[in-house]
Formats: structure tokens, sequence, C-alpha cells
């Protein structure tokens, strides 16, 4: 489409008004001339500014049919549909109208790996959702940080929108390198935590249930805080307190996950894992945020998709719950495992009957 397009009457500036709307006029024009069709345009979402950049990651305008891709991949419809769910692609009830991006749905695909190899299509599911929830993470925090990088007072449409595509032109070429090296990383050092025992090699059996002792540690009062703190202080709280927990759990003990103003640790030592709750807690008093709440359990559990299942976890959540603020608070179950540990002094807590759980819990504070 040339540039001869009438910008006024193409409804792009409409409720803009002053600089907005010039500022917007020039944008529209320089994306046509960069080969931006006005629909492509018009269906930006409000956001024009970032379709250079959308470029330079996959958006190319090229929309395929989950049909098409069926046929060039080998993989079943069905399993398509759902991987598409996994990865937050929209469920298409036509699988022959071309409505998917080509690169959205060629990533979706590439899941058939684990097929080929024989990991069962269930699992396929639930590892490509795992791995975009952390990738979901990841994004976030490099789109903050490149705003950062190109938020200027005064800065136009155009500008922003030229900033951001040299941006992603100079930084998306190695994102994939840097990323399959991270995913080496992370793989070398689950196995090595994961590593199947005797037993099951004896057995010919996978890794199942395993002795692990668990850890929460949230804010306390996290909630009344949200009414008197911004959110934006309530999300940098949160995210001090998942860095601070990344950093400081180092193999055997594993950082598992954040929820809101909670973080989830594993090991199968509880030992270095006593240290490191403690570590923490020190460490989020030094670094100015709010006391903390921790609770520890030891027991069997099973781990799917990156995560944890089963009573130690229960019982670890329910007893951060009933610890005190600026206290670590561990069950019987990892008491008894430790026993005589260096540097940690117990005290007893008493016996209490915490929230869904059917048997009263002996409770010991624990201490340096």
């Amino acid at each position: 489409m040339g540039t001869d397009v009438d910008i006024e009457a193409s409804g792009l500036l409409d409720g803009l008004e002053g600089r907005a709307r010039r500022d917007r006029a020039v944008l529209v024009a320089w994306l046509i001339e960069q080969g931006f069709d006005i629909e492509h345009v018009r269906g930006s979402v409000g956001a024009p500014l970032l379709l250079p950049a959308n470029r330079v990651l996959g958006d190319d305008g090229e929309y395929v049919s989950a049909q098409q891709v069926c046929e060039s991949t080998g993989i079943d419809l069905d399993l398509l549909q759902r991987l598409q769910g996994a990865v937050g692609l929209p469920r298409t009830d036509d699988p022959n109208a071309a409505v998917l991006l080509r690169a959205d749905a060629e990533a979706a695909a590439h899941a058939k790996l684990f097929i080929d190899v024989g990991v069962d299509p269930d699992e396929t599911v639930a590892l490509m959702r795992a791995l975009m929830e952390g990738l979901g993470q990841a994004a976030a925090m490099m789109r903050l940080a490149a705003f950062k990088i190109l938020m200027r007072p005064g800065a136009s449409e155009i500008e922003l929108a030229q900033a951001s595509e040299e941006l992603v032109r100079k930084t998306e070429p190695r994102l994939g390198p840097m990323i399959e090296d991270l995913l080496r990383l992370r793989l070398r050092q689950s196995l090595e935590v994961e590593a199947v025992n005797a037993a099951e090699r004896a057995a010919g059996a996978l890794p199942g249930a395993r002795q692990v002792s668990v850890a929460f540690a949230d804010v306390a009062g996290f909630t009344r805080l949200g009414e008197t703190v911004p959110a934006e202080e309530l999300h940098r709280l949160a995210s001090r307190l998942m860095d601070l927990a990344y950093t400081l759990a180092v193999v055997p003990v594993r950082f598992i996950k954040a929820i809101g103003d909670e973080v989830m640790l594993v090991s199968t030592d509880p030992g270095p894992l006593l240290h490191t709750v403690l570590d923490l807690e020190a460490a989020a008093r030094a670094n100015g945020l709010p006391r903390l709440r921790i609770g520890v359990a030891s027991g069997a559990a099973v781990t799917r998709g990156g995560d944890w299942f089963g009573r130690p976890v229960n019982v670890a959540s329910r007893v951060t719950s009933a610890a005190r603020p600026g206290s670590v608070l561990v069950a019987e179950s990892t008491h008894d495992l430790v026993g005589s540990v260096a540097g940690l002094t117990w005290t007893t807590a008493g016996s209490r009957r915490l929230k869904g759980l059917r048997d009263e819990i002996k409770l010991f504070r624990l201490a340096r």
C-alpha cells in the first residue's frame, strides 16, 4: 500500500488531540513507508509503535491454518490444539482458517520433538505449559528492562518505535543461544538432583516419590500492606524476595517457584535447607523487607513439570501460615531427620491442628 493513504480518514487518529494526534499521524505514515498494511496497523490493539519490534520477533503478518501446520509437521490436530492452548494461543474452531501467526504456530509444533522421543502427550502438554510459565516471567522482566532504556521524557511515538525496533534487532539474534545455554545448565542441575537411585534402576521404573524437605516463605501481613502500599511497591517487595531466595538456593537446595509474596524451596537434604531459610530471613531484614514467615516440613513427594506435590508440600504451607512474623517454624518430620546440626538451636512450639490437616503436627522454632 502506498503512502497516499488518507490517514485522517483512516480512523487511526480517532480520540486523539493535539500533540498525541500529530505524533500518531507521523508514526502511521512512517509505518506505511516501512511496508505495514493499514489493516495491520489498525489491528495493532492500540500499540502501533511496537509493530516494527514485533516484526523482528516473528510477527511478519503471515498466517497459516492449524491444518497446514499438521500437514507440514505430521502432528495430530487435537494434540496441536492442546499444545497451542498450553503456550497461550487461542483455539480455532475451523482448522482450515488461516488465523494463526506462522511463527507462533510453528513454535507450538516444535513440541513434537518430545512426542518423537516417546514422551507421553499429556506430559508434553504439561511440559510446554511449565516452559511458557517460566518464559513468561522472563519476558515480563525483559519488557520492563527494555522500557526503562527506551522511555525518555518528551519522546514521540515514532522515536519510541524506531528505538524499540533497533533494540530488538540488536538483542534478538542472541536471545536464542542465551536461552539454550541456560536451559542446558538447568537440565544438568535437574538431572543431578533427580538422579535415578539404585532401587529405581533395578526396577526399571521412572523416578517417583522421594524424600524431600520443603520450605515456604512469605511476607507477613502482605495482604494488609496492599491497603496502604502502592501496587508497584508490592511488586518490588515480592520480586526482591524472589531474587533473594533464588540467589541463596544452592544445590541441593532448589528454588521451585514464587507465588505472589511466597517462595518455595525444596531440598533432598534438610540440613542445607534449614540454613538457607535462616539466611533468607536474615537477608530479608538486611534488605529492608517486611518480616518473613517461614515453614518447613519433610516427607515423600513427587515432582511434575518442575513443581512438587505431596504431604510435605501441604504441611509446609500450613506451617508457614502458623509461623510468627520473623520466625522459622519446622514440622517434627524435619526436626527428627536433622537431629543435631552445628549452628542450629530448637525450641519446642507445641502441637497444633493446622487447617486442612487431619493429625496434629508437632512444631519447633528454629534459630541460630
